[in-house]
């Protein structure tokens, strides 16, 4: 499940208004049995709570698949941004991302300067380095490697670096003390491609609690994952595990996400459907 970015087909016209209007009830319309799928065994899971179940018994094996993986390099590859996303697609990637951004705080206009802003799961801070410090005055990478949390600085370099603070932490792990000790609110928190490697669970969780740092009414999370996509169903999800792939790893729906927005409280208020990938404001 390599990171892929290319063009991005923004939703517009009354479907996409529709899709708003729907997003901002306070009923969720997507049933838990609705969300099927198959991991990389050939198993298939046809209902929500069979795939949460799976997650649950499997987490502690998959995750420590997950942390050697990180460590032996990731997706490889002759560079940083390679390890990360798995091509070489990543400058690509960052003007789409800085797009979406633009578009999202002119929605957002609050007439207040936006000046911080949180990378979670920021890896080697390739989001912080091509998006963020792009339009935020400070950026706070929290990345749970050891080794990736160190070598964003270098990437950054040190011009970058001064403008960021370095927090290795799990994003599960983190609690409501832990992100109000960020030195307060934040404006925005960039989630990317990180809540594939998270149990469903663990991905709600964590979005509650990140929440719970931003500025109340104008801050905004933004998540952007892969999404099944060429002749994949798009209404079945895609999960590779450890014993087939080397790694935990699961392509969501969009319904599946939105299904997590709703479970962890939050409301989308804009969302971009890619070639390969979903991102949402919420």
């Amino acid at each position: 499940m390599a990171k892929k970015k290319k063009k991005s087909s923004p939703e517009t016209g009354p479907a996409a208004e529709a899709d708003v209007h729907a997003s901002l009830s306070n009923k969720c319309m997507i049933r838990p049995d609705s969300i099927k799928g198959s991991d990389d065994s050939g198993k298939f899971y046809s209902n929500y709570d069979e795939l949460c179940d799976a997650q649950r018994v499997h987490k502690d094996r998959w995750y420590e698949a997950n942390r050697q993986w990180w460590v032996a390099g990731g997706y490889g590859g002759e560079t940083d941004e390679e390890a990360m996303i798995g091509d070489t697609l990543g400058a690509e990637d960052g003007v789409e991302g800085l797009a979406f951004l633009d578009k999202m705080m002119a929605q957002n206009d609050s007439g207040k300067q936006v000046a911080r802003a949180v990378d979670a799961g920021a890896g080697v801070g390739r989001i912080t380095k091509l998006v963020l410090l792009k339009r935020y005055d400070s950026v706070r990478l929290v990345e749970a490697d050891p080794h990736w949390s160190t070598r964003s600085r270098v990437y950054l370099g040190r011009k970058r670096s001064a403008r960021c603070t370095f927090t290795c932490a799990r994003l599960e792990d983190l609690s409501e003390d832990d992100v109000a000790g960020w030195d307060g609110p934040v404006d925005l928190i960039w989630l990317q491609w990180t809540l594939q490697y998270l149990t469903d669970a663990d991905a709600i969780k964590t979005l509650q609690t990140l929440a719970r740092g931003l500025v109340l009414g104008t801050g905004r999370l933004v998540v952007k994952e892969n999404r099944p996509y060429g002749k994949a169903r798009s209404d079945r999800f895609q999960m590779e595990t450890p014993a087939c792939s080397g790694r935990y790893d699961i392509t969501r729906t969009d319904a599946q996400h939105r299904l997590m927005f709703h479970r962890a409280g939050l409301k989308v208020n804009m969302s971009e459907e890619g070639v390969e990938t979903n991102t949402y404001a919420v």
